[in-house]
Order: C-alpha cells, then sequence, then structure tokens
C-alpha cells in the first residue's frame, strides 16, 4: 500500500483517519474484554486488571483524554512541554521528533513484544518450567496463533523504513492484546484450557467468528467515526491540512527510495491545489533532473524562481524570501545569485537579532540563515533560542529538535 496506493496508505496511518481510529477503538475493546476476564475466578485475574488499566490509559492518551473528540485548547503547562503540543502524557517523552530517549523506549517495546508474544508462548509449548512459574502465577500467555502480530509489530516498532510504520504496530498491538483477552473469555465462559489442549473444532470455529466479528466491527466503527469527524468543517479543514502534510512528507521519503516518479506524483498533487508553491516547485523540479527530464526540470525551476523574484520585488528585506531564492538558484546551479542573495539574508538576520534580542521569530529565521551557509552548530544555537523563547510553537520546537538530531548524528 506504502508503495503503490500512498494516499490509502496515509488515510490508513495517520491521526483522526481510519487506522488511528482502527487502533484507539481496539484498545478501548482491549480494556473492556479485559475487565470481563478480570472479573472471573481465575488465576489471571490481576494480569486482565492489570491490561485493563494499562489498555485505557493508552486509549485516553490516543484521543489526548477528549482533546482529539472535543477540540479543548491544550493546558499551558504540557503545550510547552509536549513534544507534539497535545493534552496527553506519553509525548512528554516521545514525540514526532527524534530522540536518544525515544530510540531507547522503541527497542526496549520492541524486545518486550517479541519477548511476551513469541518467547513466551513457545516456551510454554514445551514446557519450560520458567515458562509454567510464569504461567502459576497468572501471566498469561496470549495464544501462540497471534505470534506474527506481536513479531511484526516488534519489527515496526524499530520504524526501520521510517513510513510511519509505528502507526501500524500499534494497530496490531491492539488488535493481539483486544484478541487475546478475548480468548481467555472464551476459553473461561466454557471452561476450557486457555493452551488450547482441550479444546475440538467446534470450539475454535466459535471462537474464529467471535475474532472476525471484533475485527469487522472495530473497522466499521473506525470508518463511522472518520466520516462523522470529517463531516464537521473544522474537523476536515484539519485532517485535510494533516493530509496534505502527509503527502509532502511521503513525497520526501519517496525521493530517499529512489522513487522519483512516485514523488512526482505527489508534489503534483499539491501543486494542483498551490501551483506557485515555491518549496514543492523546487523539490518537483528536483524530481524532473533525476528521473532525466531536462525540460520539465528547467521549465519547474524558472517557474519557482519566477516566483521567488516577484516576491522579492515586493518584500527585498524579508529573509525568508532571499533564503528561498539562494535554495532556487543553487537548484538551477547559479551559486553567485545564490551568494548573493545569501549574503542578504545574514545580513538581514544579524540586523534582526540586534535590533531584537528577544524575538524568537528573529533567532528562528537567523538559524535557517546559518544552516543555508552550511553553519549547523551556530543554527543550532539559534534554533535552541528561539525554542526558550517560545515553547509553545511547534515551528521551534521542531526546527530545534531536528538540528539536534543532525548535529547528534
Amino acid at each position: 500500500m506504502a508503495c503503490y496506493f500512498p494516499l490509502a496508505y496515509i488515510w490508513a496511518t495517520y491521526e483522526d483517519l481510519v487506522g488511528e481510529w482502527a487502533q484507539t477503538y481496539s484498545f478501548l475493546a482491549a480494556a473492556l474484554l479485559a475487565i470481563m476476564v478480570a472479573l472471573r475466578p481465575t488465576q489471571y485475574r490481576w494480569f486482565f486488571a492489570l491490561l485493563a488499566v494499562a489498555c485505557s490509559y493508552v486509549f485516553l492518551e490516543e484521543i489526548s483524554w477528549g482533546q482529539r473528540i472535543f477540540g479543548f485548547e491544550t493546558p499551558e503547562f504540557l503545550k510547552s512541554r509536549n513534544l507534539q503540543g497535545e493534552a496527553n502524557i506519553h509525548n512528554l517523552f516521545t514525540g514526532p521528533h527524534k530522540t536518544l530517549l525515544k530510540d531507547l523506549i522503541s527497542v526496549a517495546v520492541s524486545i518486550a513484544l517479541a519477548g511476551y508474544g513469541l518467547l513466551y508462548p513457545l516456551l510454554q509449548k514445551f514446557g519450560w518450567r520458567i515458562a509454567r512459574w510464569f504461567d502459576r502465577i497468572g501471566v498469561a500467555a496470549p495464544p501462540l496463533i497471534l505470534w506474527p502480530f506481536f513479531t511484526l509489530a516488534a519489527f515496526f516498532e524499530l520504524k526501520p523504513l521510517s513510513f510511519n510504520e509505528a502507526e501500524v504496530a500499534e494497530l496490531l498491538i491492539a488488535f493481539a492484546l483486544a484478541t487475546t483477552a478475548l480468548h481467555y473469555l472464551f476459553s473461561t465462559r466454557h471452561e476450557l484450557l486457555p493452551d488450547g489442549g482441550d479444546w475440538n473444532r467446534n470450539h475454535a470455529l466459535a471462537f474464529g467468528q467471535q475474532v472476525i466479528v471484533l475485527a469487522v466491527a472495530l473497522l466499521g466503527i473506525a470508518g463511522a467515526t472518520t466520516v462523522g469527524f470529517y463531516s464537521v468543517p473544522a474537523n476536515k479543514l484539519r485532517v485535510d491540512n494533516r493530509i496534505e502534510n502527509g503527502i509532502e512528507k511521503f513525497a520526501g521519503r519517496y525521493e530517499r527510495y529512489d522513487r522519483c516518479d512516485i514523488a512526482n506524483e505527489l508534489y503534483q498533487m499539491l501543486l494542483d491545489k498551490e501551483p506557485e508553491r515555491v518549496y514543492i516547485l523546487r523539490k518537483s523540479a528536483a524530481c524532473y533532473r533525476d528521473i532525466g527530464q531536462d525540460d520539465r526540470y528547467e521549465e519547474t525551476i524558472a517557474k519557482a524562481i519566477r516566483v521567488d523574484l516577484d516576491k522579492y520585488a515586493d518584500e527585498p528585506w524579508r529573509a525568508s524570501v532571499n533564503q528561498s531564492l539562494v535554495r532556487s538558484y543553487r537548484l538551477a546551479g547559479n551559486e553567485e545569485l545564490a551568494q548573493a542573495h545569501l549574503d542578504e539574508a545574514l545580513h538581514i538576520g544579524i540586523t534582526r537579532i540586534t535590533e531584537y534580542p528577544d524575538s524568537a521569530s528573529a533567532a528562528y529565521s537567523y538559524g535557517r540563515t546559518l544552516h543555508l551557509a552550511g553553519r549547523p552548530d551556530d543554527a543550532f544555537e539559534q534554533f535552541k533560542r528561539a525554542y526558550d523563547i517560545d515553547r509553545t510553537s511547534s515551528r521551534y520546537r521542531r526546527a530545534y529538535f531536528a538540528a539536534r538530531a543532525a548535529l547528534d548524528d
């Protein structure tokens, strides 16, 4: 889907769309089913009570404790500290930015998933003493047949492809936990052994039907929620912007995989909506150049420069206009004009920093110019300065973490 149907993949993995709602409801289903198992007199009661609490917490985090439904403002405390600017707790530690802590958490979660979803049921199947001890104290092993869900989730949790596959991992985890809880509920209701030792064909068919009903119900509710959410004008605008950002991000990822043909299809979608968006014109021109369509490359980069120069004629004092011209001229191979506008942007940046030392926007703009000038350490200092002045800005937050990650690499 990611390779051949990128728009469908975006709808399947981005927030407030079908896939995200499916994982949210799957965690809710896992919590509810776990509560039902915890209320039955089995040795696994404490485990499913704990699972119910954990899945309930994840469900509430997924909807940002109601923010994604009711649209309330993020509290100031969280807004300045949350890596995604949302009303949830987990983004205090992880988020859309690369950090060492985020990477460590991903590795830990991956190991835990493989251990619980594959290793533990395998050891139990072959009667290892440690597995029998865990079972005796009430640690419920998932059905071994769910190992593909847990192991694929463990793999995707490491984000090896950089295609938003961690969202796929969350859906696999949520559905596997819901199915595990359903499995134990079915076993206790029919007085069967959870390991399936005394199940017959009828039991297996009946349980299989329940799993199918659960999957269809979750997808149906997720689809209905997406339609209902999207029908609200304010939500539609937010989702459309998110999809547009997703198209832009995915196009860049296709470029990194040398699939400029797919990348340019996505860029053309954006240009159909905003034909004079210079950043996308440059990206499209680079794609045409890389796939050998020189005429289209020259035509597209010439258009980008023309749009830039029109803006420069009106606002020559804007650093962002000069920065854009630097990028456009560099792509066109005109280093002389690129350097002239870089010098102008540096002069504007120094002037603004001197006149407005407490301005986050001045520091951020100057940081972007320093990045263009090939001075990453100085650029990072300015991005950090902007972020320290205004920690509520998602723009400054992204720039700071991106610059820090680049220095770490």
